[in-house]
């Protein structure tokens, strides 16, 4: 076995997350019952990586519960604060201290969602071709966020480009938030200051870099639309049907298709649960309600009356009044919404033809709302296509929101 540790970065403000991580740092955010954080380190475990080092920054105290309970399970995690240190140069710095230069480290972005095999696939490349480092790329689209990757007909970069508008490159691999690199890396990064310019100075220095390309669902959660992603794509693999033993279920309750019911949920008289479908501990689905099509309630929500959701991410401890409609939306924490509360998803022009938006190189042809966490939405409101509803923002009944409330 490789001497590895990984890197774990979770410091980011997550302002591009806003008005979702408010209270908490997007890392934090829950998908069917889990912190993103968390697939991470499931993925990263399964490769048989036993020690940990976490840069923490941005609410660094929400994350360390979780931390420790993997510490508890005998994982070896060693916390470091980002203090000043910006961006993500300044998280990879904060940690060198921890990792010796001549042993190679797994580095890792904390809002990664991918399966586990995706980090198994980035060392058995760098495993398999002996090089000095494999860097995770994926055919994702086009990006100017995290450089262009030119790769050869042995699996070997050939070159790493600096941020150029899509437009204006014809490569379509980009990073994956995940690399292994040799150790003497972060005195690399001290010398060249940015994370692209340290990475194409190892190939210029005769470094063998790796490509370990994906091709498999995978996504960086960096936007709140992200979510509605993310959560397609955490249903993709799923093969079963899971109800826990503590979950009440009314005899009149129908459910079909694919479906995880958590402990504790109450799933009232006439209800009808089309998967896939995830609910969370201790949530209640009231009668006549209709959850469908990659919905995800987080846990202890109260979901009324007759009340329908589907393709949405509602986080914990939401309620969603009687005769509501949530589509196609991602819902914060805590939110209220009252009785006859509509969603609209579908996004038309002003001739009522249905147009479709391309939001980082996935295509939405319905697309609902972003409510920021504690939110309370009055009775009767109606959200239209993809508006933002800021945290802690209080909406008074029969309110027509037709533009961003921030």
């Amino acid at each position: 076995m490789i001497k590895m540790k990984a890197l774990v970065l979770t410091g980011g403000s997550g302002k591009e997350m806003l008005p979702l991580s408010k209270y908490y740092p997007k890392t934090m955010l829950t998908l069917h019952g889990k912190h993103l954080l968390e697939y991470v380190f499931r993925g990263l475990i399964q490769t048989g990586l036993e020690e940990f080092v976490v840069v923490v920054g941005y609410m660094g105290d929400k994350v360390r519960p979780i931390l420790e309970k993997y510490r508890q399970d005998g994982i070896h995690i060693k916390i470091i604060d980002q203090k000043d240190q910006l961006g993500i140069e300044g998280a990879i710095i904060s940690a060198c201290d921890q990792f010796s230069e001549k042993d190679p480290f797994l580095l890792a972005y904390g809002d990664i969602l991918a399966p586990p095999m995706f980090y198994e696939h980035l060392m058995n490349s760098y495993i398999n071709t002996a090089a000095d480092g494999a860097i995770a790329v994926t055919l994702v689209g086009k990006s100017s966020e995290f450089g262009i990757t030119s790769i050869d007909e042995r699996g070997f970069i050939t070159e790493i480009l600096p941020e150029t508008p899509a437009e204006e490159t014809t490569a379509n691999y980009i990073f994956a938030g995940a690399s292994i690199l040799p150790g003497e890396f972060f005195e690399i990064l001290r010398e060249e200051d940015k994370l692209i310019t340290s990475l194409a100075r190892l190939l210029r220095e005769q470094r063998r870099v790796c490509a370990s390309v994906w091709q498999d669902e995978w996504i960086d959660v960096g936007y709140p639309w992200d979510m509605l992603a993310a959560n397609q794509d955490a249903f993709i693999n799923l093969n079963y049907s899971r109800i826990h033993k503590t979950a009440k279920i009314s005899p009149s309750a129908h459910i079909s298709g694919l479906a995880l019911i958590e402990e504790n949920v109450v799933i009232d008289h006439n209800a009808e649960i089309v998967g896939p479908c995830f609910i969370g501990k201790g949530s209640y689905i009231g009668t006549n309600s209709l959850i469908r099509d990659h919905a995800c309630i987080e846990s202890n929500c109260k979901i009324g009356y007759s009340v329908e959701v589907k393709n949405s991410v509602i986080q914990h401890g939401t309620k969603i009044g009687r005769l509501s409609f949530v589509g196609d939306s991602v819902v914060g924490e805590k939110v209220s919404l009252g009785s006859g509360v509509t969603t609209m998803n579908v996004l038309e022009d002003e001739r009522s033809q249905k147009l479709v938006k391309t939001i980082k190189g996935r295509i939405y042809s319905k697309l609902g709302a972003v409510i920021g966490p504690h939110s309370v939405i009055g009775s009767n409101t109606v959200m239209l296509p993809g508006v933002i509803v800021g945290s802690d923002k209080i909406i008074s009944p029969g309110t027509v929101i037709n533009e961003n409330m921030l």
